[in-house]
């Protein structure tokens, strides 16, 4: 009997202890059109207050002062152009789904990556376009890579306003994947569209990576991610640094696999970054001869 009554008084402890905790947690806020509208243009380094400058679509200043003022103005119209200002999804500004950047797959397919670096040069011929490769700072095969576009729509002042094209289901570690994306950099390089490399833990890689960050930096743009640490370009001239960071596998096949990929795309023209000699392509074919 004794017994079942501690038992009793254990399970209402432990309940009671739910119900506080339970009573305690603070539910996450539901965010608004309006609020969410706001955040987006804060992050790109647009205040509130100069929404109405930078978006135009006869937005006034006491439109944008509070949500509810701001909310019976955003039409369909609106929120599609914003969309489209910023290159992100309209289901994310809407509320309804988390991703919020729309991402872009070129892996097998560099040359659909050079009709995507054409389009944003001809429908934005004024807007200054480069980019960021970020990769891990401790590369294990299956990390993942990403390739972030930055593109300048505007300004507020003399305060650059930018959008971003992420470009993800990289990895470095595969020699597939590796031989892809360097073509992509070289294709782009070529088109004067300069990327330069960034190292970042893989966490922090992968929360990038599916769109699901809002990104933006206060208008810092891509710099914010930290500074210059290597330089993906080389992957398309040089044959160490196109092997650093490239999964062997095994009896080399890795390696092996890559430079013959890096040879046959560079055969179809898609590994010419605009600089270097021409000797480029025989010091590839005689990297891989030391494997043959």
């Amino acid at each position: 009997m004794i017994g079942e009554i501690l038992t009793g008084l254990n399970i209402l402890e432990k309940l009671g202890k739910l119900w506080k905790w339970l009573r305690g947690r603070k539910s996450k806020p539901v965010e608004s059109v309006a609020t969410r509208f706001v955040r987006l243009f804060e992050s790109h380094g647009v205040h509130r207050n100069q929404i109405p400058r930078f978006i135009g679509h006869g937005l006034t200043l006491q439109d944008v002062q509070d949500d509810a003022s701001l909310l019976a103005k955003l039409d369909e119209t609106l929120l599609d152009a914003v969309c489209s200002k910023f290159a992100i999804r309209r289901e994310w500004l809407d509320g309804v789904e988390a991703q919020i950047h729309l991402c872009h797959d070129f892996y097998k397919h560099p040359e659909r990556f050079s009709r995507f670096i054409e389009s944003l040069i001809s429908s934005n011929p004024n807007g200054q376009l480069c980019g960021l490769l970020v990769a891990s700072d401790k590369p294990k095969r299956r990390d993942e890579a990403l390739l972030v576009l930055e593109e300048v729509v505007g300004s507020v002042g003399d305060k650059p306003v930018y959008r971003f094209h992420l470009c993800n289901n990289w990895s470095l570690g595969y020699w597939k994947s590796h031989a892809y994306l360097t073509a992509c950099i070289a294709i782009a390089w070529k088109r004067e569209v300069y990327i330069h490399g960034v190292r970042l833990h893989s966490k922090q890689i992968a929360r990038l990576a599916h769109g699901e960050s809002l990104l933006g930096w206060q208008g810092e743009g891509i710099s914010k991610l930290g500074p210059i640490r290597w330089h993906p370009e080389d992957m398309a001239l040089k044959p160490e640094a196109f092997l650093a960071g490239l999964d062997p596998e095994r009896d080399n096949f890795g390696i092996t696999s890559g430079l013959r990929l890096w040879l046959d795309l560079d055969q179809k023209g898609l590994m010419d970054p605009g600089v270097g000699k021409e000797s480029i392509r025989q010091l590839f074919q005689q990297e891989l001869a030391k494997y043959s």
